[in-house]
């Protein structure tokens, strides 16, 4: 059984290493979804975000970080 960390807020994909925004209001998995995110908040690139710490990118490794897995039929559960 495979397992995920986060699901996209935007897409509802599962990942393993994305966006953060804030201290984990939004996930984000692709970059371009994370420069809209970050022109909405008022940034001109999703650098300039960074640097204010609106935004970071990351990856979950941890085995304590994993809330999602894909079953054998592929449905999503929650962990």
């Amino acid at each position: 059984m495979k397992k995920f960390a986060r699901k996209c807020d935007l897409t509802n994909e599962l990942m393993n290493e994305g966006w953060v925004i804030g201290n984990g209001e939004m996930y984000i998995k692709n970059e371009a979804d994370a420069l809209k995110i970050a022109i909405e908040m008022g940034y001109k690139s999703v650098d300039d975000a960074y640097e204010e710490d609106a935004i970071y990118w990351t990856e979950w490794e941890d085995e304590d970080d994993f809330q999602y897995a894909i079953d054998e039929q592929n449905n999503i559960i929650e962990l």
